[in-house]
């Protein structure tokens, strides 16, 4: 039993759908298809809050996804409600470690996020992929910002054969502090539709 625990968690952590391999279970429901992006949510295990994913192709190259994603001082510019990020450490160029600051409505206090963010690349496929979870302790804690305690999420970049790149984002994390759970809920569509939204049109117009 011990065995088959550990290897579902092994599992979970390769697929990076959440914090445990029970949550695979939950089917997603697509609550979004507009514009060519496409987003769906799901339950998680023992979380109030949900996940959710989106998918996009854009009319750019992998390098320029890539090049733009990496930008880190750019992300206020197209990650929703995103009113800071900078980066906290290199570990190396495919290891970072970032904090990351989410605007809330008031009166809710803003959050923040320390999170590591790691990149690879399959060398047949081309795919780029960005693995991120929460490292709450490693960072002090900032005045008037409540700090997420989990955050689990996967970006991947697919090379299409036309030239174009499909964009792939999941999320799941809880917010800290005391907020209600449908509150939260109510942005896991507008965080993944008007990120993947955003950074298109940044895109497409830096190639005009």
């Amino acid at each position: 039993m011990k065995n088959f625990f550990c290897a579902g968690m092994f599992l979970g952590i390769l697929l990076a759908v959440s914090s445990s391999a029970v949550a695979a279970e939950y089917p997603w429901e697509l609550k979004k298809d507009q514009d060519g992006i496409r987003v769906s949510v799901r339950k998680v295990e023992g979380s109030s809050i949900l996940e959710y994913k989106g998918t996009v192709v854009v009319n750019a190259s992998l390098e320029s996804v890539v090049r733009l994603f990496g930008d880190n001082g750019r992300m206020p510019e197209w990650f929703h409600q995103c009113a800071e990020a900078r980066l906290i450490k290199a570990n190396t160029p495919e290891d970072e470690v970032l904090y990351f600051v989410i605007s809330m409505p008031w009166p809710v206090q803003d959050r923040d996020l320390v999170f590591r963010r790691v990149r690879s690349k399959d060398p047949t496929t081309g795919v780029v992929e960005y693995r991120s979870s929460a490292l709450a302790k490693v960072y002090p804690e900032q005045a008037g910002k409540v700090r997420m305690p989990y955050s689990k999420g996967l970006w991947r970049f697919t090379p299409l054969a036309d030239g174009r790149t499909e964009i792939y984002y999941q999320q799941h994390g809880e917010v800290g502090g005391h907020i209600p759970a449908w509150l939260v809920n109510n942005l896991t569509v507008n965080i993944p539709f008007n990120s993947l939204s955003r950074f298109r049109k940044l895109l497409l117009n830096a190639q005009s």
